[in-house]
């Protein structure tokens, strides 16, 4: 036993003490961090990683060398518009530990003027997004794969080109791929520094700044999923889990580009033109009388507005699916007082449902119809439905990846708009 362990040990010691990481000789702003968490040292070696300080301090001073990644191993394709190819990581050390070992290359184009890749586990499944709003090809793209991407097979990276200039717009052999259990990592070259989008966030500015800025995703201040863009100009994304899974759509433009990506998505609902208008929403009114005063006092100095809301005050002790019959017992007739002006009345809904019951200890119907039909989010048994605190305390969550949750909000939806009428709804999405 012992035996075993000291001959582990030993042949960890040789193989970190083999590897020699290559550095290439870069310009800095294309080198990429190597050790994307805190206090980056000498030490960054031990990971494989090239170490080169600066006096630029926001530039990576550990950076990738040239023979981390993984290798192509075998590549093949049934037509001219698809190809798989099957990839193994190099001899290397380890970043942050559980690298998967072999792993699958998909692409094939979509259409002529979109491609999408795919990079996953070969041997286990792991979480994907699901494609349910994609839209299916439905037409035979006229340009064959190997017009738009090419494959470099040791380091493995890709090269995304327009197939008529030949402009690359996607270039990732500038660093190598990382694909450990819990850390992907996957970098690119760009072809400008005209980058744009990356929602979640305050943006100053539309387009980008390139000067090493990080972004989150999905979280408005914290990682660690996130988006590097370096002057290169190049941009990392990083992610803990599921696979890698890129749609890149080709365009001389934006407008080309939006269209494109529009046809990918689906195009969105055309709002209804009034909605755009002036809007006055603010949260304890107190009663429908103050809320019509502030009405009748904008529309006497002829201030101009399209909508008017009532926030959870108008409900019964903030209860959703009720309404205050006492101070705002006229509600259901409120939004004929603003139609007949031309002006249009949004109630606000939250998706948390009180536990307690109705003024008089009356039942909460509700609260009880979606009881009866398990509609609420769960504990790990499936059954013990999960309680929280919100604005009418004690509260249950409406299990919206449930059809029985669905039905149970449509059929409550109904029965709300029955009795008040309104014709819009505002649906809190966080708290």
């Amino acid at each position: 036993k012992y035996q075993k362990i000291r001959i582990y040990i030993l042949s960890n010691l040789i193989y970190c003490k083999t590897f020699v990481p290559q550095c290439p000789n870069i310009p800095v702003a294309e080198r990429v961090d190597c050790y994307p968490d805190a206090g980056a040292s000498k030490g960054c070696v031990q990971r494989g990683c090239c170490w080169s300080p600066l006096n630029e301090r926001n530039a990576p001073w550990c950076f990738f060398p040239t023979n981390h990644g993984y290798t192509v191993v075998s590549e093949g394709s049934s037509n001219p518009y698809e190809l798989t190819a099957r990839l193994k990581r190099m001899d290397s050390p380890s970043l942050f530990g559980g690298d998967i070992q072999e792993l699958v290359f998909q692409a094939e184009m979509q259409t002529s003027n979109r491609l999408h890749f795919k990079i996953y586990d070969a041997n286990n499944k792991r979480f994907e997004v699901p494609h349910e709003h994609v839209r299916t090809v439905s037409s035979n793209p006229s340009t064959p794969l190997h017009k738009a991407l090419r494959i470099t097979r040791e380091p493995f990276g890709l090269t995304v080109r327009r197939s008529d200039d030949e402009k690359v717009l996607f270039d990732t052999t500038m660093a190598p791929l990382v694909f450990a259990d819990q850390y992907l990592q996957l970098s690119a070259r760009l072809p400008s520094h005209n980058i744009y989008g990356l929602g979640e966030h305050v943006h100053q500015n539309y387009r980008h700044d390139t000067y090493w800025k990080t972004w989150p995703i999905f979280t408005r201040d914290s990682f660690p999923n996130g988006v590097t863009l370096q002057p290169a100009p190049a941009v990392t994304f990083r992610t803990i889990g599921g696979v890698l899974d890129f749609y890149i759509v080709f365009g001389y433009t934006p407008e080309q580009v939006v269209a494109e990506f529009l046809e990918l998505i689906g195009r969105p609902v055309i709002p209804a033109y009034w909605s755009l208008g002036f809007q006055l929403s603010r949260w304890n009114y107190g009663n429908l009388t103050e809320v019509k005063a502030t009405v009748d006092r904008n529309r006497a100095i002829n201030l101009p507005y399209d909508v008017q809301y009532t926030d959870i005050d108008y409900m019964e002790d903030k209860k959703i699916f009720t309404y205050d019959k006492v101070k705002f017992k006229e509600l259901p007739q409120f939004a004929d007082y603003l139609n007949e002006k031309g002006q249009k009345y949004i109630l606000i809904l939250d998706p948390a449902v009180a536990t307690s019951k109705r003024v008089g200890n009356a039942p909460y119907e509700s609260y009880d119809r979606g009881t009866a039909v398990d509609a609420w989010v769960t504990y790990s048994d499936g059954k013990t439905p999960l309680l929280g605190e919100v604005w009418p305390g004690e509260t249950v969550f409406p299990d919206y990846t449930s059809q029985n949750c669905i039905d149970w909000w449509v059929d409550e939806y109904q029965r709300l708009y029955t009795e008040i009428k309104h014709d819009a709804l505002w649906i809190v999405s966080q708290f």
